[in-house]
């Protein structure tokens, strides 16, 4: 019978590239039905494996902040509810509507606009643990989904901390 290895085989050339290939081999058998040998072979998948990843990346991320997008955040949800009934664990969520956003995308331009959600998001990003998700479901909305915590003053340490870092930059801007 021909048999399949490992579905994530990864080969390294010579010059030291991996490669992503499927593999089967099959048996080569004598006159009397021994096995004298067998015959390997390896396809290279590697741009293959290389598309399936960005379209399973751009399925679950929103294209402008590189951020998790409305179905990701819901899977990453409903996976952190489950733990919380079955392990009795502590999350919480933490939702950010950016006020008057409208008003930037009719005077400045959705540009301006899609600049300003790209710089919250940079804003965001070191202020939350490595286990933590900040996600853009869409339009002016950020989530932060924060797992595990010990207790909701920790989540409120957190959102507090991010208020305290948007207002800053914000400030500077209406005094200009």
């Amino acid at each position: 019978p021909i048999a399949g290895l490992n579905k994530h085989t990864l080969l390294i050339n010579r010059r030291g590239r991996e490669l992503a290939v499927e593999d089967n081999a099959a048996p080569i058998r004598n006159g009397d039905g021994e096995n004298v040998g067998a015959i390997l072979v390896f396809r290279d998948v590697t741009e293959q494996r290389q598309m399936q990843k960005q379209l399973s990346w751009q399925a679950s991320h929103d294209p402008l902040t590189g951020l998790a997008n409305r179905r990701e955040f819901e899977v990453l949800l409903e996976r952190l509810i489950a733990s919380a009934k079955e392990q009795d664990k502590h999350h919480a969520l933490l939702y950010l509507d950016l006020d008057q956003f409208k008003v930037v995308n009719d005077t400045c331009g959705h540009v301006a606009g899609d600049e300003l959600l790209r710089q919250i998001a940079g804003l965001m990003r070191p202020l939350i643990r490595d286990s933590d998700t900040l996600c853009r479901p869409g339009g002016d909305e950020f989530v932060i989904l924060l797992p595990d915590l010990d207790s909701p003053e920790d989540a409120a340490a957190i959102a507090d901390k991010i208020m305290r870092h948007l207002r800053q930059p914000l400030a500077v801007l209406g005094r200009s």
